[in-house]
């Protein structure tokens, strides 16, 4: 039986950035490659090709977005055993692998490529859950989501590096089964904490502030990291004690996303009902609130925030302009672009890294340390760009219009560049070579998601993202494995080289300069997409504003009724006191008319007087704070105005997909808000005085310079998007 209740969208966004810490391990490959070379006397296209098999199951989690799509309507249970499915993968992939290296069993190569494909691919659902999952719970922040959901998955090998270089360095065969046995354990624990939230969650505080703390720990993490992974460069010997501390620094300075969900509504979901947040006006005894306080007087301005269903999610769901399946995608020229772009420039960053071991053996130096450094300074690249992949594109869509996809030509630009410095680089330069070609490849992986959910709609994403994700995988066995093993044994025997390893510069020289041409097709190939992307990406932009503008007159609307129920109160108030007051002022008559001059009854006088001045004091207090609440109230129809007009004027279409209940909607929205400031203007005494005209006029207005001639058009509209604007 399925729980009836959810965890926080913030909670499980916090285990899914753990999660996502334990999902980028095939990054660490060039870690052990030197040791399972020299243990299996592997050549150098056996080595690369087990590198390959790594990056094709971490790039091919076309069968994880097949099952999660599959089990997308169990919100809890789909995503639950998505990671458990990739528990039983990764476990299974290194543990394996460590125990053909101790030489616990034969492993043929196949049998090696197999084992390491599992491995990967068993990460690959636990991304699909993770980010999958909390781009649905904040479908309208996604590609802020996405960044720092690929940020830590980015930052995941420099890591477990910590790891290895605090405990078990230079022991890198021992290193395997850390990866089979600490992933394992952060799985089984977070898997549990990842649903989906079907439904609006209260919060109470604004997105924003979360994301910046996040993206804070974050930019902290990857300092912190940047730091100790130039010190490994430079060989120094680190002691236990020292590891320790290292360790548990990460640790520390992943405190803060891990208090998120406590810090912004606990851990539990608790839906935004607003027939019950709001408590409706209470009938009291003045006659003119009592005859007109109905059951329209409490109902919400804009309505429930539930669908017909009652579970919120026609309310919760932004809508994206294009939906396609993957069989549209296959026959769609965008799609295929997107997916040689990703490839290649992926492809070039994958080359560095699945060769960084024999890279650097090739450039002069043998420390494993330096290796372990030049990895973790590749993987803090790789985090800082994927969480600038997020955070800066969607700033300038919302600010300037500009498209993401803008971000593809600079990064593919970028994996040309940082080709062309490798062939030339020596030790001396590995360094800014690992980190350029790192954030190129991150901000590949970071704007891909993002790109593909907004081209292709989040319907089938999980599916459509496996599929493109199937470039870099592809691109890793062309130009890591084929492309470099073929170079690497023609430089060895065209220098008549003998052993395991090539020694000189000229080693991956012609590799990176081959790699770095491609990466020029790439950006060219990126320019097409913008091109061609252009007028999709005005319509993804104009959905995006209106979705957003949509919510915030809910907002500004449910506003007013807070600021209409609590100026019936104050009403209200001024009844009682003036009920009072007219007690107290047959009370001050009759002393008058019976006064004598003796102690008692100037008392009474005394007394009757000082009451009836604090009731005064308490009248005047209420009509200043009415006269408060009255002005906000004034401010509100014509910002209110502006914000519908803008929400309608966002997509040209709107109107003709409007569907009638918004029709009704809306239509029944003007005699509500006037029906209940009559109510509040008729119970106060000061009604003379009160603006009432203005205020009707206003609301008047706000609805029929904003809904009169989208109304019109409505009736015959189509009812293909009827969620777009159901207010």
């Amino acid at each position: 039986m399925l729980r009836s209740w959810y965890w926080s969208k913030w909670l499980t966004f916090s285990f899914a950035a753990l999660l996502q810490l334990s999902s980028g391990l095939g990054y660490t490959f060039s870690i052990y490659s030197n040791d399972l070379k020299k243990h299996f006397d592997y050549s150098q296209a056996q080595i690369a090709g087990i590198g390959t098999a790594c990056n094709v199951g971490g790039y091919m989690p076309i069968f994880a977005g097949l099952f999660y799509d599959r089990l997308k309507r169990y919100n809890q249970v789909g995503p639950m055993l998505t990671v458990m499915i990739g528990v039983v993968l990764q476990f299974g992939g290194y543990y394996g692998m460590w125990l053909a290296a101790m030489g616990k069993f034969e492993c043929s190569y196949v049998g090696m490529l197999l084992l390491a494909m599992a491995a990967c691919n068993g990460q690959a659902w636990y991304e699909t859950a993770g980010l999958v999952t909390s781009v649905r719970n904040f479908e309208t922040e996604r590609g802020t989501v996405i960044g720092i959901l690929k940020a830590f998955l980015g930052l995941s090998a420099s890591a477990y590096i910590t790891i290895y270089v605090s405990f078990i360095e230079p022991d890198a065969i021992r290193f395997l089964r850390i990866l089979a046995l600490a992933p394992t354990a952060v799985a089984l624990f977070s898997g549990f904490f990842i649903n989906y939230v079907p439904f609006i969650q209260i919060e109470p505080h604004t997105k924003s502030h979360a994301f910046h703390m996040i993206f804070t720990a974050v930019i902290a993490l990857a300092f912190y990291q940047t730091v100790i992974a130039i010190a490994r460069t430079e060989a120094q010997s680190i002691n236990f004690w020292t590891g320790v501390l290292m360790t548990s620094a990460v640790a520390v300075l992943l405190l803060p996303v891990m208090a998120i969900p406590f810090i912004f509504g606990g851990p539990r979901a608790v839906e935004l009902n607003i027939k019950s947040h709001h408590k409706p006006v209470r009938k009291g005894p003045m006659p003119s609130i009592a005859a007109h306080t109905g059951d329209d007087a409490s109902r919400p301005l804009l309505g429930s925030s539930n669908d017909g269903n009652g579970n919120g999610e026609g309310e919760h769901r932004a809508i994206n302009p294009v939906e396609k399946t993957p069989l549209q995608c296959m026959v769609c020229l965008d799609f295929w672009l997107l997916f040689l772009v990703n490839g290649i420039s992926s492809g070039c960053g994958l080359t560095l890294l699945n060769n960084l071991g024999q890279q650097v053996i090739a450039l002069g130096s043998g420390s494993k340390s330096s290796q372990a450094g030049y990895v973790s300074l590749f993987s803090v690249a790789n985090c800082l760009s994927r969480l600038l992949a997020g955070f800066i594109p969607d700033r300038l869509m919302k600010s300037y219009g500009t498209s993401r996809t803008v971000s593809l030509i600079a990064l593919s630009a970028m994996a040309a560049i940082s080709a062309v410095v490798t062939a030339f680089s020596g030790l001396q330069l590995l360094n800014a070579s690992a980190f350029l070609a790192g954030f190129a490849f991150g901000g590949m992986q970071g704007i891909t998601p993002a790109i593909t959910s907004e081209l292709f709609g989040l319907e089938n994403f999980a599916t459509n993202y496996a599929i493109i994700q199937a470039g870099p995988a592809i691109g890793s066995y062309a130009m890591a494995t084929s492309l470099a093993g073929a170079m690497y044994n023609w430089v060895m025997d065209h220098y008549h080289q003998k052993g395991h390893f090539c020694r000189g510069p000229l080693c991956f020289r012609y590799t990176f300069l081959i790699v770095a041409a491609l990466a020029v097709v790439a950006t060219i190939f990126a320019t097409i997409v913008w091109a061609r992307s252009r007028e999709a990406y005005k319509a993804v932009i104009k959905v995006m504003m209106a979705e957003r503008m949509k919510r915030g007159i809910k907002a500004e609307m449910e506003e007013a009724r807070e600021i209409l129920d609590a100026y019936v109160e104050e009403n209200r108030a001024l009844v009682e006191l003036l009920a009072r007051g007219r007690g107290h002022v047959q009370q001050l008559q009759q002393a008058a008319l019976s006064f004598t001059p003796d102690d008692a009854d100037e008392t009474a006088m005394a007394t009757a007087v000082r009451e009836l001045t604090g009731l005064v004091d308490s009248a005047n207090a209420l009509l200043s704070g009415s006269k408060g609440l009255e002005q906000q109230y004034l401010q509100l129809p014509s910002y209110a105005s502006q914000r519908l007009s803008l929400a309608l004027e966002a997509d040209p279409n709107a109107s003709a997909r409007m569907p009638p209940s918004l029709s009704s909607g809306l239509s029944g929205l003007l005699p509500r808000v006037s029906q209940r400031a009559g109510i509040v203007f008729e119970a106060d005494s000061r009604a003379p005085q009160n603006p009432t005209a203005r205020v009707g006029g206003a609301v008047h207005r706000l609805l029929q310079s904003s809904s009169q001639s989208s109304l019109s058009r409505a009736g015959g509209g189509s009812r293909r998007n009827d969620e777009l604007m159901d207010v």
